[in-house]
């Protein structure tokens, strides 16, 4: 009888501690297992994190916005201007690959951007740059008003340009904005007659009253625009303008 007491209370010790094993090792299971739950929880989180900052841009025309690795992007900000351009500011911005540099700040445009050929500086290849238009009647749009205003930059162009020579005007869309250019030709006046072809377009966001000129240029210098008609379909011109936007 005492044999078996004790071999009751033996047994009930044994008993005992297979149900504290059994329930540590429950525990340690439920604390892994909580662990996991958490570890794939913060994962999640930061998945989603990291989507939302790589997440494409939606513009104004609801087409979704994703720059090309390694570009940059020019905003336009009012207060970075010179006074005289702040009274016609226009918000807007566009993407650029290193290979353009943006050009010391001038009264007369918001913004230039220049690749050149080779490693120096002063041969051109190619150029962006974004200038401002007054719009009078903010909601009026016609091919007549775009004209004058084409009219008004050719003649300042003529100036500026040896051998200026307008081409032809076409219909152009900027940012899912009906609009106008005018395509021309002209030189650098060099021992080479380096030929130089220009695209101007003139934008009227609708309701607005300050809209923008947008000049294109491409050189003989460079390799993707062979002339006037390429611009604004080839090179990295091109590129830069399908990427405008305003703001």
């Amino acid at each position: 009888m005492p044999w078996l007491l004790g071999g009751c209370g033996c047994l009930t010790l044994i008993i005992i501690a297979i149900v504290i094993v059994t329930l540590a090792t429950y525990r340690a299971k439920q604390k892994v297992s909580e662990f996991k739950t958490d570890f794939k929880s913060a994962l999640k989180s930061i998945d989603e994190k990291e989507t939302a900052s790589t997440t494409p841009t939606t513009s104004g025309d609801n087409e979704t916005r994703l720059p090309k690795p390694g570009w940059k992007t020019y905003t336009n900000v009012k207060s970075s201007l010179p006074e005289s351009l702040q009274s016609n500011f226009v918000a807007f911005s566009f993407d650029y690959p290193k290979s353009f540099e943006v050009q010391p700040q001038s009264n007369i445009n918001f913004v230039k951007v220049e690749k050149y050929v080779g490693a120096g500086k002063g041969n051109t290849a190619e150029n962006f740059a974004v200038g401002y238009a007054w719009f009078n009647q903010p909601d009026m749009q016609s091919d007549a008003l775009y004209d004058t205003l084409l009219d008004d930059l050719g003649k300042q162009l003529g100036g500026s340009f040896h051998n200026y020579r307008e081409l032809k005007r076409m219909p152009e869309t900027v940012a899912g904005i009906g609009s106008r250019a005018a395509l021309f030709q002209a030189d650098f006046n060099d021992p080479g007659k380096t030929q130089i072809w220009g695209k101007t377009i003139v934008v009227h966001p609708p309701g607005k009253k300050n809209g923008v000129t947008i000049l294109l240029l491409g050189t003989s210098l460079g390799r993707d625009v062979k002339g006037a008609d390429d611009l604004g379909v080839k090179g990295e011109s091109a590129d830069i303008l399908r990427s405008f936007r305003f703001l």
